[in-house]
């Protein structure tokens, strides 16, 4: 059976597993990152020592690929695609967003997901507590903090890019507060690509569990994020 990694360091990891999980039929491991959570607030040389050794544990476990579930993971797709296992990324879609809009992207995410974000009709958006709300699964918090952070843009853009992994579980909460603003995530086009070369794996059964960088299961801790 195909063996699918996915790579995260916390509960965005859930929607990337709920996603692939629908695209092919696969036994998934759900890797959490957890001693550099958060990521986004890692710098560079840290983000590929982390995502290296959370590669070779795919390798270790026969995975036939690993997708990069963290945007900032994704960033670093280039230094870690030396492994001989198959390496996808998650992207921020601001440029899907780009194409949609007349107006202007509201870009949502940690400080490294928005470093060097000067593209004309983008609005970067720092949320850098976002993660450990998300963490909490607190979506009143949650709810709270996106209309202080973005409130002050109302008028000002018609979609919101997400550039954070756990932005994608708590859609509804941004849905809540603009629900007539497009939102984009950055799953369609990894599960486009996974569904692309896996084809001949057909839709059946999925397993999956969560371990974290020892190897050791933690799935209890993350049920209630898995659909």
């Amino acid at each position: 059976m195909l063996s699918i990694g996915i790579i995260d360091d916390g509960v965005g990891f859930a929607p990337t597993f709920n996603k692939l999980r629908q695209t092919v039929s696969a036994e998934f491991t759900c890797i959490i990152c957890d001693e550099a959570f958060p990521l986004g607030e890692q710098n560079a040389s840290r983000l590929i020592s982390i995502g290296n050794k959370a590669v070779q544990l795919c390798k270790q476990l026969g995975c036939n690929a690993a997708v990069l579930s963290s945007v900032a993971l994704s960033r670093m797709l280039k230094p870690l695609s030396a492994a001989s296992v198959d390496l996808y990324g998650c992207d921020a879609p601001v440029m899907h967003g780009l194409t949609y809009t007349a107006s202007n992207v509201l870009l949502v995410g940690d400080s490294f997901a928005l470093r060097n974000q000067s593209l004309t009709g983008v609005i970067p958006v720092a949320m850098p507590q976002f993660p450990f709300f998300a963490e909490a699964d607190d979506e009143r918090a949650i709810i709270k903090y996106i209309s202080e952070k973005c409130e002050p843009h109302t008028g000002q853009f018609d979609c919101i890019a997400f550039a954070n992994s756990s932005m994608n579980l708590y859609k509804h909460c941004f849905a809540r507060v603009f629900p007539n603003v497009k939102l984009f995530d950055s799953l369609e086009g990894v599960a486009r690509r996974i569904r692309k070369n896996y084809k001949k794996y057909p839709r059946d059964d999925s397993t999956g569990r969560v371990i974290n960088l020892d190897g050791v299961d933690i799935s209890e801790k993350y049920a209630i994020f898995i659909d």
